[in-house]
């Protein structure tokens, strides 16, 4: 008798699953993510990424301010991600693009940062190097070093639980899991440093007439990659068969809608309408300070 589409993933074995598109089988072993990802959310979330990556784009060039680059390349790989969880509804044993948007969607958000941390910079140098601690160019150093730390070892966390999960039967994922919490305790690491050095120049620098607007702005986007890596961090740590990590209302709201904020708030407040980053010099060599337009 022939097969129902959905009756074949209970005759194949882990690694036949995972290598096709094979439906979903309430009766076969559940997909590596604990349900069948929603072909609603990763279709929205597509596609509101992919708006921001445009006008990014657009933003970027017309500004010629390579470094904002950066919120074009988060936003195209949350893209990325999102559309192979929306394929991923389909397919839903399919090793690859599990890999690839468990993989991409956890480093993406390391390129948001690196926006926050040239936007902190360039307010340094616009404003007086005195109110900091250290100059643009280390902030840039230090916390971009953290940043590609921080993709890198996510990156191979990521790629050793998937090999292990695809395994016939599943290998131990523990190890890639745990790689996985070290980057993101990293990232938490650097992000919270960030924000601790921010407050710091914004209260040194309080008689400056710093854009308020790009002030809530950085805050904001600040404020929901925290919250973002926060719930990364305890979801993984709780294991592939944690609370949280299967079910995926938690993913949407804390990870796919708050990096939408996050970078689509740069979208409507684009940072060089508020800041330029560019000292203007007297005749006697001091630094004078010309603002933008408070917005």
């Amino acid at each position: 008798m022939a097969l129902h589409a959905r009756e074949l993933a209970r005759y194949l074995s882990n690694s036949q699953r995972s290598s096709g598109c094979v439906a979903y089988d309430p009766l076969a072993k559940a997909p590596t993510y604990g349900y069948v990802p929603s072909l609603a959310a990763g279709v929205v979330f597509t596609v509101v990424f992919a708006l921001s990556l445009f006008t990014h784009t657009f933003q970027v060039a017309r500004s010629r301010k390579w470094w904002y680059s950066s919120l074009a390349l988060g936003a195209l790989g949350e893209t990325i991600g999102w559309a192979g969880r929306a394929g991923a509804h389909h397919c839903p044993y399919n090793k690859s693009l599990f890999s690839l948007q468990i993989s991409i969607l956890i480093i993406s958000p390391c390129f948001f940062s690196a926006a926050l941390y040239y936007i902190l910079g360039q307010m340094i140098s616009q404003y007086g190097r005195r109110y900091s601690f250290i100059g643009p160019r280390t902030y840039l150093a230090i916390f971009i070093t953290f940043d590609l730390l921080s993709i890198i070892i996510q990156a191979v966390g990521g790629g050793l639980a998937s090999s292990a999960g695809g395994k016939d039967p599943p290998g131990d994922t523990t190890p890639g899991t745990h790689t996985m919490v070290a980057g993101i305790v990293i990232q938490l690491v650097s992000m919270s440093s960030f924000v601790l050095l921010l407050v710091i120049f914004l209260w040194r620098a309080r008689a400056e007439p710093i854009s308020k607007t790009l002030i809530l702005a950085v805050t904001f986007s600040s404020f929901c990659i925290m919250v973002r890596n926060y719930y990364r961090a305890v979801e993984l740590a709780q294991g592939w068969d944690g609370y949280l990590i299967t079910h995926e209302v938690y993913f949407a709201v804390l990870d796919g809608a708050l990096m939408v904020m996050a970078v689509v708030v740069f979208n409507v407040f684009f940072p060089t309408r508020y800041v330029s980053g560019t000292p203007m010099k007297t005749e006697l060599g001091q630094e004078i300070y010309i603002p933008m337009p408070q917005k």
